[in-house]
C-alpha cells in the first residue's frame, strides 16, 4: 500500500467573500494559516510524507511553506496543479457573475462539469492538463515499497484529480466537496475503493464528502 494525500490550499479572503479565484489570488485568512498547520500536525502523526507536489499559485505555496515547517520536506512547483482559469469571472462575486454573465451563468447551472466560462476552462479541460502527471503518479505509487506523496492544490483541480484516480462519473465528480478544513488520503494500488478524509483534524472518514 502506497498513500497519496490530496490537500487544498488554507482559506483565502476571496474564499471568505465568495470571489472566483482561479488563476488569480487572494492571501490566506487566519483561519486558512491554522487550517495548513492542522493538516501539518495530522500528516505528521500520520508518518509524513517523502514530497510535496505543489501549485504555482501564491496561496497554495503559502499552504505549502506552513506545511513544511512542520514536515521538512521538499517541494516542486507543477503549473499542471493550477486552479481552473475562470476567464472573465475571476475576481467577481457569485452575485456579480449572475447579474453579468446570467445565460453563462445558467449554462453553467445546467451542465457544470463541462461548462467553461468566458475565455476560461472547463474540467474537462483540467483532466488533459493535469493528465500525464497523474499517470506517473500511478506508475510510481503502484510500485510496492513507494513512499507516500502529497499534493497541494485547489478545489476545482482536487475534484478532477479524484474523478481520475477514483474512476467517477461527471455526475459522481461533480458532488464531491472539498473544503479547505480537509484533506483526501487515497492508497493504491486500489484508490478505488481505498479512499477516506480528514476534516478539521478528525478522520479517517471513509468514502468522499459529497454535496
Amino acid at each position: 500500500m502506497t498513500i497519496l494525500y490530496l490537500l487544498r490550499h488554507g482559506e483565502t479572503v476571496w474564499n471568505v467573500e465568495q470571489r472566483m479565484q482561479g488563476r488569480a489570488d487572494s492571501p490566506l485568512t487566519d483561519r486558512g494559516r491554522a487550517q495548513a498547520a492542522r493538516h501539518a500536525d495530522v500528516l505528521a502523526r500520520l508518518g509524513g510524507v517523502a514530497r510535496l507536489l505543489v501549485s504555482p499559485s501564491g496561496r497554495t505555496r503559502a499552504t505549502a511553506a506552513i506545511l513544511r515547517e512542520r514536515l521538512a520536506v521538499p517541494e516542486t512547483f507543477h503549473p499542471e496543479l493550477m486552479e481552473r482559469d475562470s476567464g472573465a469571472w475571476e475576481g467577481l462575486d457569485l452575485d456579480e457573475i449572475r447579474a453579468r454573465h446570467p445565460e453563462e451563468w445558467h449554462g453553467r447551472e445546467v451542465d457544470p462539469y463541462f461548462h467553461r466560462p468566458p475565455g476560461g476552462e472547463n474540467h474537462a479541460d483540467l483532466e488533459v492538463r493535469v493528465g500525464a502527471l497523474l499517470d506517473a503518479l500511478r506508475e510510481e505509487l503502484g510500485r510496492p515499497g513507494s513512499d507516500p506523496v502529497g499534493i497541494v492544490t485547489h478545489g476545482v483541480m482536487s475534484r478532477v484529480i479524484l474523478k481520475c484516480l477514483l474512476d467517477l462519473s461527471p455526475a459522481e465528480a461533480m458532488r464531491v466537496r472539498h473544503p479547505n478544513a480537509l484533506f483526501y488520503r487515497i492508497e493504491f494500488p486500489d484508490p478505488a475503493s481505498r479512499h477516506g478524509y480528514f476534516l478539521d483534524g478528525a478522520g479517517p472518514v471513509a468514502g468522499l464528502l459529497r454535496h
